[in-house]
């Protein structure tokens, strides 16, 4: 129960693409956009999975219904070259409404390749998503392990920055254009753990209920 919070309100993502800077203490962040798209829209989600942040517990224990699991495809490489052949084969058809790139930038860091051939294949990876969310016009949400000079690169393809960072007051979602705050005030005590993330969505999805049904039905058990 949020008791008497005002309705949670998450930022929605737009085509083009969606920079995602997170608080490491905001767990759980990329996952609640990710699944209250799919309580909005139609269609299905394709992940392509890095630093085992597709995994399914955590999208299982914030999901208000297991059938929204049901519209996420999750695509895991374990190399930089089997990252950006997933990338470029994406599997996207007339349904796809989202793709999610975590960690973008993690394969690209790793031993497995010389810092110029990860560079290289980074920039590559860029410009590569950059013409993907031109040609589908979707939104893909993707976040970077670390802001730097190596992926500088990635700033100059990016179309909104959504920051979200752990406040007194629970997270803080903040863009260009908007300011979310979510205040769960019972008991004053601010969460960041998954159950947080769920009964946000759960009250988003209780409220979808009361006026538009029809979304609601195809997310009901």
């Amino acid at each position: 129960m949020m008791g008497q919070t005002r309705r949670p309100e998450l930022p929605t993502l737009d085509s083009g693409l969606t920079l995602l800077e997170v608080d490491d203490r905001a767990t759980g962040a990329l996952h609640s956009l990710v699944l209250d798209h799919l309580l909005l829209e139609d269609g299905s989600v394709v992940w392509v999975d890095a630093h085992d942040h597709g995994t399914t517990q955590p999208l299982a224990q914030i999901a208000p219904s297991m059938r929204l699991l049901e519209r996420i495809a999750v695509a895991r490489g374990f190399t930089p070259w089997q990252h950006y052949s997933l990338l470029r084969d994406l599997p996207l058809d007339g349904r796809t409404t989202l793709v999610v790139l975590p960690a973008i930038d993690y394969f690209y860091r790793s031993e497995d390749c010389s810092n110029r051939e990860g560079k290289r294949m980074f920039t590559a990876v860029c410009t590569l998503i950059a013409d993907l969310a031109a040609t589908a016009e979707i939104p893909i949400v993707l976040t970077r392990t670390a802001a730097d000079a190596f992926t500088a690169v990635l700033d100059d393809h990016v179309n909104d920055v959504i920051h979200c960072e752990f406040t007194s007051f629970g997270p803080r979602f903040t863009g260009d254009d908007f300011e979310t705050l979510v205040y769960p005030l019972e008991g004053g005590t601010i969460q960041t753990t998954l159950a947080y993330w769920q009964r946000i969505l759960t009250a988003r999805q209780s409220a979808l209920t009361a006026t538009q049904p029809e979304v609601a039905t195809r997310g009901a058990d």
